[in-house]
C-alpha cells in the first residue's frame, strides 16, 4: 500500500482528476475547487513534489486543454488517496455526521470500541461526538438508542429516518469521498449512480449530479430493509403522473414498489424548478399568505425596493408548497448552494434569517438553513438596482438548470453588473436554438454545445465570473453609447485589420480563450461599510427620561438631518410607516432600527444611536433603550449595517452595561463587536 502525507486542497485537486477522463481546464479547476488560479499552481507544485519522491513522473499538462493524470498515475493516485487516513482527520462535527448516518441502518454491531478504532480518537471523544448526536437529531423525531448485544443505532419512523440520512449523506459526502465511506458497498453505488445518471440522460440532465450520488448512497444503505410507506390517495395520484415513475420503474426492477415510489419522490426534489400539485385549498391560502406577509415584513424592515413584487410573492408560494409537500413526507432537501449563498449573500441570508425566525410560528414546516437559502435565493433574484442611462442595450440569455431560485438570483445579478444588459430568458440547454437570433451572448452554468458565444460561470457568481462577463461585454459591437456617440467593443476596432473570411474563427478562439480562464478586464469588487465606518461620535445621543416613540426618533433623526443625510421628510415618513404598520421597527434586547425608502429623503448612507437609561415608550409596552436611525441613497448598500445591528440584538450579547459607558466607551464597543464578525 502506497503511503503520502496530503493536503486537504491535494486529495481534492487529484479527486478531480482521477474522475475526469479528460484535462481539466485552470479554470474548471478553480469552478470546481472554488479556489484562485494562485492556489492551482501552487497545489500543482506541491503535488509534484510529492510524485518526485514516488518516483512518478509529474502531473501532464496538455496545452490549450488542461491538466490530467496518466492510467498508471491514477492507479498509484488511487492508493493513495483512500489509505492516508481520511476518517481520522475528520473533524468533530463531521465524526457526528459520518456516526448518524452509519447508525441509521447499521449492517453490524456498532458499539464505543468499534467507534473508537475508526476514527482513531479517545474514549472520551467517543462520548462527546455521541452526546452531540442526540442534541443535532432530537428535532427530528428521533433518538440514539444503545443495546448491550446490538451497541448503538438510531430509532424513529421510517420516513423521518430517512430523511435525515440522506441530509446527512449529502453533507458527509461534500467532506469525504464515497470510496472512504466504509459501511457503503462502492460497487453497488455505482451501480445505482449509473441507472440515475441514465435516467438523468433521458429527462435532458435536470437533476443535480451531486443529489444523485446521495440518493445511490442512500439506496445501497436502505434498500435491503424491509420497510413499507404509507402514501396517500393523493400522493399516489399526483406520483403516478410522473415520468420519474415510469424510468424508475424501467430501470430499478430489483426495487420493491413501495422503494419505487420513495426513490420518485426523491428524484423529483433534484429535479430543477419541480412542482408538485397540492389539492389542498386552505394550505394553499396559508402558504400565500405567508409568502405576501414575508415580503411585506422585509421591505418595511429593510426598505429595499422589490422589483415585479407580485412575482416573488407568487414564486415564494410555489416553493412554501413544494417545502411543505416534503415536510409531510419527513425529507430534508438540502441546498448545494448554501455556502455559496451565505459567503455572497450574507448580508441578505442574515436579514432573511432574522424575519423567518421572528415568523417561526406562522411556518408550517421546519426552518433549516438550506430552506433559508432558498428563500434568500427568491428575494436575491428581486432586489431592485440603480440603472444607469448610457449605454446600448446588450441582449444575455441565461441557461440554468438548477431551479427556479436560482435562474432568477443568477438573472438578476448579470442585470446588475451593467446597466445596459437585459437578460432575454432563463431557459434550458435544449431550448437555445429558439432565441438564437435575439442575443449577443449566453451566460451558462453548464457546458454547452452551440455556435452562439458564451460562457461558464457558477450559479452564483464570484468575482471571476463577473469578470468573465465583462471581458465578454467588452468584445460586443457598439457596447457603450454615451451623448448619442458609440464606443464600440473590441470586436469592431478589431476586423478593420482582419481578413473577414478569418473573422469568424477569430471570434471563436477569443471565446474559447475566455472560457479556459483568460481574462482582459478584472472586476474589483467594493469594500462594503460596517456599522463601526459610519458611526461618528457626534451621531450618538444618551438621554435619562422616559420618551414616546415618535419623539425619540425626532430625537435620534438630529445629527443626520443637520449633515444633510436625510431630509425633514424622512424623519416624517420613518414616524408614518410605524403609524401604519405599529412597532415592526422593533427587534430584540430593547433595540429597535428606523428607517425609510431612499426616495423618502435619504441623501447618502448614514446611522445614528440614541440611548436611553429609562425608556422608550411605545403602545404594546414594548420598552427600548436603543434607538438606531438608518439613512440610505442605494437599496443595498445599508444591508450590512442592518446585519451588525442585528448582531448587536443577538442573544449572547448584554447590553446593559452600555446604558452607563461614555460615548467613546461605546464607539469602542461597537468596533470590537464589528470587527468579531
Amino acid at each position: 500500500m502506497i503511503m503520502a502525507k496530503l493536503e486537504k486542497s491535494q486529495k481534492e485537486f487529484l479527486m478531480l482528476l482521477l474522475e475526469n477522463e479528460n484535462p481539466q481546464s485552470i479554470q474548471s479547476i478553480q469552478d470546481q475547487l472554488d479556489i484562485s488560479r494562485r492556489t492551482v499552481y501552487y497545489i500543482v507544485n506541491k503535488i509534484n513534489d510529492v510524485f518526485y519522491d514516488l518516483r512518478m513522473e509529474p502531473i501532464n499538462n496538455k496545452r490549450g486543454q488542461g491538466y490530467y493524470l496518466t492510467s498508471d498515475q491514477k492507479k498509484v493516485v488511487d492508493s493513495i488517496l483512500h489509505s492516508d487516513g481520511t476518517l481520522q482527520n475528520l473533524s468533530p462535527d463531521e465524526r457526528v455526521h459520518y456516526l448518524i448516518c452509519w447508525m441509521m441502518y447499521p449492517k453490524a454491531n456498532i458499539h464505543i470500541e468499534n467507534i473508537m478504532e475508526l476514527f482513531d480518537i479517545s474514549r472520551n471523544s467517543v462520548f462527546n461526538d455521541l452526546k452531540d448526536l442526540k442534541s443535532e437529531i432530537e428535532k427530528y423525531d428521533v433518538s440514539l438508542y444503545f443495546d448491550i448485544k446490538n451497541g448503538y443505532m438510531i430509532n424513529g419512523q421510517v420516513f423521518s429516518k430517512r430523511a435525515l440520512l440522506l441530509y446527512y449523506l449529502k453533507i458527509l459526502l461534500k467532506k469525504i469521498h464515497y470510496k472512504s465511506i466504509e459501511f457503503l458497498d462502492v460497487s453497488e453505488v455505482e451501480t445505482f449512480y449509473s441507472r440515475l445518471q441514465q435516467i438523468s440522460l433521458k429527462m435532458h440532465n435536470e437533476y443535480d449530479d451531486y443529489n444523485l450520488l446521495a440518493i445511490a448512497c442512500l439506496l445501497n444503505i436502505v434498500h435491503y430493509v424491509d420497510e413499507k410507506f404509507d402514501f396517500s390517495i393523493l400522493e399516489l395520484r399526483d406520483l403516478e403522473k410522473t415520468e420519474e415513475l415510469h424510468m424508475i420503474d424501467k430501470y430499478f426492477q430489483d426495487l420493491n414498489v413501495h422503494e419505487r415510489l420513495y426513490l420518485t419522490i426523491h428524484l423529483l426534489g433534484s429535479k430543477a424548478g419541480s412542482v408538485i400539485r397540492l389539492d389542498d385549498s386552505q394550505r394553499d391560502i396559508q402558504l400565500f399568505e405567508l409568502a405576501l406577509h414575508l415580503v411585506d415584513l422585509f421591505e418595511r424592515q429593510t426598505s429595499c425596493d422589490i422589483s415585479e413584487k407580485n412575482e416573488l410573492v407568487n414564486s415564494l408560494y410555489m416553493h412554501f408548497k413544494l417545502s411543505m409537500y416534503y415536510y409531510q413526507l419527513s425529507i430534508q432537501i438540502s441546498n448545494t448552494l448554501l455556502e455559496d449563498v451565505k459567503e455572497n449573500y450574507g448580508n441578505l441570508y442574515q436579514m432573511i434569517k432574522n424575519l423567518c425566525e421572528s415568523m417561526d410560528d406562522e411556518f408550517p414546516f421546519i426552518l433549516t438553513d438550506s430552506e433559508i437559502s432558498y428563500i434568500t435565493m427568491h428575494f436575491g433574484g428581486h432586489l431592485k438596482q440603480v440603472q444607469g442611462k448610457f449605454y446600448a442595450l446588450i441582449r444575455v440569455l441565461i441557461v440554468c438548470p438548477s431551479g427556479i431560485s436560482t435562474s432568477t438570483l443568477l438573472k438578476r445579478e448579470v442585470e446588475d453588473l451593467y446597466a445596459n444588459v437585459t437578460v432575454i430568458a432563463a431557459t434550458a440547454a435544449e431550448n437555445i436554438a429558439q432565441y438564437k437570433e435575439n442575443i449577443d451572448f449566453i451566460v451558462s452554468t453548464i457546458d454547452l454545445d452551440t455556435d452562439i458565444p458564451w460562457i461558464k460561470v457558477n450559479a452564483i457568481l464570484t468575482k471571476d465570473d463577473k469578470s468573465k462577463i465583462a471581458s465578454m461585454m467588452s468584445l460586443n459591437m457598439q457596447t457603450y453609447k454615451l451623448n448619442k456617440d458609440n464606443f464600440s467593443g473590441l470586436f469592431s476596432i478589431i476586423q478593420k485589420y482582419v481578413d473577414p473570411t478569418q473573422m469568424k474563427n477569430l471570434k471563436k478562439d477569443v471565446y474559447d480563450y475566455f472560457r479556459e480562464g483568460n481574462l482582459i478586464v478584472d472586476v474589483v469588487e467594493e469594500k462594503q461599510l460596517r456599522l463601526k465606518d459610519i458611526m461618528y461620535r457626534d451621531h450618538l445621543i444618551r438621554i435619562d427620561k422616559d420618551i414616546m416613540w415618535d419623539e425619540a426618533i425626532r430625537l435620534a433623526s438630529v445629527p443626520l438631518l443637520k449633515t444633510n443625510i436625510i431630509t425633514e421628510n424622512y424623519i416624517n415618513e420613518m414616524i408614518g410607516l410605524v403609524r401604519d404598520y405599529g412597532p415592526y421597527i422593533v427587534i430584540k434586547n430593547r433595540i429597535a432600527i428606523a428607517h425609510a425608502k431612499t426616495e423618502a429623503g435619504a441623501n447618502a448612507l448614514g446611522t445614528a444611536l440614541l440611548i436611553n437609561k429609562k425608556n422608550i415608550q411605545f403602545e404594546d409596552d414594548l420598552n427600548i433603550h436603543y434607538l438606531f436611525v438608518i439613512s440610505s441613497s442605494n437599496p443595498k448598500e445599508h444591508l450590512q449595517i442592518l446585519k451588525d445591528i442585528s448582531m448587536l440584538a443577538s442573544d449572547d450579547i448584554d447590553l446593559n452595561a452600555l446604558l452607563d459607558k461614555n460615548v467613546d466607551e461605546i464607539m469602542e464597543f461597537i468596533k470590537k463587536m464589528v470587527n468579531r464578525t
